[in-house]
């Protein structure tokens, strides 16, 4: 089964497939209750994760033996309004949870994963998107490489976090915390490392990367529009 919608255009679109439930079972804590989190995205887009494909999913992977400490679907996890403070408050289980089961496109759990502290799940594998970054206006947050690392990065994204997209660690320029390319930025795997220390999962890092297929990753936003100016 795929979603499948329309994007801002005929030839844009958002194409998801569900990640099969021993899948996801199979990156779960088994000793770990989960809050599961949907997305409902807007109609002009897509509805990947609204209570018609949330429940099905949840009374599946219950019967596989996954705890869940409670739900939550909100209307689009890639707005830049979703914050802490709207998110977070609204439930106390979410606050509580150190897993969350994320049913949203690549765009949306990358914006949770930003500002959750927590282990961040994907239910969804998001096969394209033609650029589509959600209502985060000009802030680029997902490189929709079909290959999301997510869930063994702490949530933060190497190939949007270290300008040499990195995907095995840290390069050996980095100095006191800070990345070689710009030195006034911090360095991603540093961001990740601690990331994953704060949640108790630093044997995330002994997991080994497959070379990505670059061919499906699309450039920084700020050489697209480059791109599209000198075209102008």
């Amino acid at each position: 089964m795929k979603f499948q919608d329309v994007v801002l255009g005929e030839e844009e679109m958002i194409e998801l497939e569900p990640f099969k439930s021993e899948e996801i079972v199979r990156n779960l804590d088994a000793q770990e209750e989960v809050f599961f989190i949907g997305c409902t995205g807007w109609k002009e887009i897509c509805n990947p994760g609204g209570e018609a494909q949330m429940q099905p999913l949840k009374k599946d992977l219950s019967l596989r033996g996954v705890s869940f400490s409670g739900t939550l679907i909100v209307d689009a996890l890639c707005n830049k309004g979703m914050d802490e403070l709207s998110l977070f408050t609204r439930t106390r289980q979410a606050c509580r949870a150190r897993t969350l089961l994320v049913l949203s496109c690549e765009v949306g759990v990358r914006a949770l994963g930003a500002i959750a502290g927590q282990r961040v799940v994907p239910a969804l594998r998001t096969l394209a998107a033609e650029g589509f970054q959600g209502v985060l206006g000009d802030r680029e947050v997902c490189r929709l490489c079909s290959e999301c690392l997510l869930d063994v990065s702490g949530g933060l994204c190497p190939l949007y976090f270290c300008p040499k997209e990195m995907l095995t660690g840290p390069c050996q320029g980095a100095q006191h915390g800070q990345c070689e390319v710009d030195p006034k930025t911090p360095c991603g795997w540093e961001l990740i490392y601690e990331r994953l220390k704060a949640q108790g999962r630093l044997e995330m890092l002994k997991t080994s990367a497959e070379p990505r297929d670059h061919s499906k990753i699309l450039p920084l936003l700020r050489l697209r529009s480059t791109l599209a100016a000198g075209r102008k």
